[in-house]
């Protein structure tokens, strides 16, 4: 009879334990990159797309300093998130991308600017963040000869959620 009580009770520890382990879902940033072709298109073409390098924030948490060419991947706690893609360092932007994380689930999401310029001889441009998800099949298709985000521009607070793979990942 004591076996079966030790029996049961290491069973009910056991299914009060399960829930409480964190449930996080995957969820990779990355930061598009322009050909030679794109490139010189943008010095012609007044209205187009280009790499973002301004600031991811998850609500108030500043989480990196995002570079073009690049990406990282969070493993990030389930349920509701709040991504913004700001220039300035010190506030969350305004437009954000709402996001509801689930357990084992992963997302992808670029990361891009809109300008609009003058013309090429008036250089003046209006840059605006982009943050947008997209199926992750397309994301690997767009970035995935991309390079990791350098560690150093990923907030000490955050870095233990980063996932340090050093390819962009493929079980999407």
């Amino acid at each position: 009879m004591i076996l079966r009580s030790s029996h049961f009770l290491s069973l009910a520890l056991t299914a009060v334990a399960i829930p409480c382990l964190a449930q996080t879902g995957t969820v990779t940033f990355y930061s598009i990159g322009l050909s030679a072709k794109q490139q010189l298109k943008s010095t012609i073409v007044p209205v187009g797309t280009a790499p973002f390098t301004g600031w991811l924030f998850d609500g108030n948490q500043r989480m990196a300093h995002a570079q073009r060419e690049s990406f990282m991947t969070f493993h990030l706690a389930a349920g509701e998130h709040q991504f913004t893609v700001p220039y300035d360092s010190k506030d969350p932007g305004k437009t954000a991308l709402h996001l509801k994380v689930e357990d084992g689930s992963h997302y992808c999401i670029r990361l891009s600017e809109k300008y609009k310029s003058g013309s090429p001889l008036l250089p003046i441009a209006f840059l605006d963040s982009q943050i947008e998800q997209v199926p992750c099949q397309q994301a690997l298709k767009e970035a995935g000869g991309y390079k990791p985000i350098d560690v150093k521009r990923v907030e000490s607070a955050v870095r233990t959620e980063l996932d340090s793979s050093p390819s962009f990942p493929k079980d999407n």
